[in-house]
């Protein structure tokens, strides 16, 4: 299996989304297997010829070459998720920054989220573009008429509410602040900018600070993996509140989960092999 991340050239894209990233794998390789885990950035996944199995948090794609295209929306899963992959893949994924999505569909996110992992089809053209968009054969044009089809697709959304908490949020110095204390920060109830969540980012707040102390853990002892023990636990009150929300949001404890990561494409991907 072979996995290339992009960054988006575009300076509106650039805004919106984090990346996009192609997995291929051959009919002759074996099953792929892994984990991957919750994120704070919303997922929109095409393959070309596969039928996906969900059951719980597994997934099983197999190459089906009665189905031309499927597409699949990620955004609300808050536990790890076991991944596999069956026969030929041809696969690229879009990552969206929190609330990028947003910009690019005309109805709220929440109205797309409903089920595990489902079906993504927010326009009449849109799986005959990502079906044209998976034949082509060179990745770097693949990617442009990726980026093409997105900037069509891209209007105006504005919420300086949700924008306002979460940058709040992904500032280190306020990993450990309580929702009252956003709340007052930004002079709106807990009520209101837990509705803004639900219907633009479909997690509460509490799942995505979570997320955010989580990812910035990771970041912390990859990038300092002589302090193993240290710099990804400055993140959390104590101990065993770092290794509870770390068995929570990967099934392992930090221990465990740090000896098993891989990291692919200088770290922009974070999965553990099974």
């Amino acid at each position: 299996m072979t996995i290339k991340i992009y960054k988006p050239d575009h300076v509106l894209l650039k805004r919106h989304i984090e990346c996009f990233y192609i997995l291929e794998k051959t009919a002759e390789e074996k099953p792929t297997v892994y984990f991957t885990f919750p994120s704070i950035y919303t997922i929109v996944t095409i393959s070309q010829q596969t039928q996906t199995a969900i059951n719980g948090n597994k997934l099983v794609t197999k190459h089906c070459p009665s189905n031309p295209i499927e597409t699949n929306l990620v955004c609300n899963f808050n536990d790890p998720v076991l991944i596999c992959y069956e026969g030929k893949i041809n696969e690229i994924t879009t990552y969206f920054k929190p609330l990028g999505i947003n910009a690019f569909i005309p109805e709220d996110l929440r109205y797309y989220s409903h089920g595990t992992f489902p079906d993504f089809n927010p326009y009449t053209d849109y799986k005959d573009a990502m079906s044209s968009i998976l034949s082509i054969d060179d990745h770097g044009e693949r990617i442009k008429a990726l980026e093409a089809y997105w900037l069509s697709k891209l209007g105006v959304f504005e919420n300086a509410l949700l924008e306002n908490v979460i940058s709040e949020m992904l500032n280190k110095a306020n990993l450990n602040q309580s929702m009252a204390e956003f709340s007052l920060k930004t002079g709106r109830s807990r009520m209101t900018i837990n509705k803004h969540f639900d219907q633009h980012i479909c997690k509460t707040p509490s799942q995505f600070k979570k997320i955010i102390r989580f990812r910035t853990a990771i970041q912390s002892q990859l990038e300092d993996g002589k302090k193993i023990g240290l710099s990804y636990n400055l993140d959390y009150f104590d101990q065993s509140h770092m290794i509870r929300d770390f068995k929570k949001l990967t099934g392992f404890t930090p221990k465990v989960f740090f000896s098993k990561i891989s990291n692919l494409e200088r770290g922009q991907i974070k999965w553990i092999f099974i």
